[in-house]
């Protein structure tokens, strides 16, 4: 997205705080993604590059990043160069495409698609069902796509005063479904589609067994529950799983 090349950095510096959402968002993605080992995978909105770092650090064969924003996939592509400690080039590339491109195909199918938050830039729900098209497209029969996204059920009117400052970021309703998230002065539109929008536009592109995982602290850091109990009782984020009929 065109906000991703203006003001980026503060998105950028609270999407690696050392803070319990990273525990929550990490820890529930990763443990629906499973291994990785020996896969070839396509990694959409991949932003900075941070899940296709992760990606091959799991062992990942080859890891595409597509993304659209070109000073999002600049820090993606500088990191990835011989020589910088989470340089993969022998692994991982990034192409400047939309995840709504209806003509784009990766050859051979991936094994897993991946998106840390996409289904939320969606415009309408036209651009969710391209989204979903293009993961259908580019999975291989029986491969997985799981996804980070915004919470159908998140309760946006329910958000505490001083979220960001809780928990490093905010939103402001705008008209729903649109709403924005704000981290400081990084202000980008976000839209809220509901689990059956979801659900009918990743059918409609050929996957099956949708599933909706909660998020979860690692069973080593459960004393933050108490803390967070504001957060965990009105998640405003979930992970979603679905797979290619076989």
């Amino acid at each position: 997205m065109a906000d991703y090349d203006k003001n980026p950095s503060p998105y950028l510096q609270q999407s690696v705080a050392d803070n319990p959402y990273r525990l929550l968002e990490w820890t529930t993605f990763l443990d629906v993604l499973g291994s990785v080992e020996g896969r070839r995978i396509l990694d959409l909105a991949c932003g900075d590059g941070r899940l296709t770092r992760v990606l091959a650090h799991g062992g990942a064969a080859e890891v595409l990043g597509l993304d659209v924003s070109e000073e999002m996939l600049d820090r993606a592509r500088a990191q990835n160069v011989e020589g910088q400690p989470e340089a993969f080039a022998d692994r991982v590339t990034y192409a400047e495409i939309s995840a709504a491109d209806e003509t784009f195909q990766m050859t051979p199918p991936a094994d897993i698609v991946t998106a840390m938050y996409l289904f939320h830039y969606a415009h309408s729900g036209e651009e969710l069902d391209r989204m979903a098209d293009l993961i259908g497209r580019n999975l291989a029969p029986g491969g997985r796509f799981v996804t980070y996204t915004i919470n159908p059920d998140y309760d946006f009117t329910s958000a505490p005063d001083d979220m960001e400052a809780r928990i490093g970021f905010r939103y402001r309703i705008i008209e729903p479904p649109a709403h924005a998230l704000v981290i400081g002065d990084f202000d980008v539109p976000i839209w809220q589609w509901s689990r059956e929008q979801h659900e009918q536009a990743l059918h409609r592109a050929g996957l099956k067994n949708v599933r909706w995982h909660p998020l979860k602290f690692p069973p080593d850091q459960e004393h933050h529950l108490v803390g967070w109990a504001w957060y965990l009782d009105n998640p405003s984020c979930i992970v979603l799983s679905a797979e290619k009929a076989g």
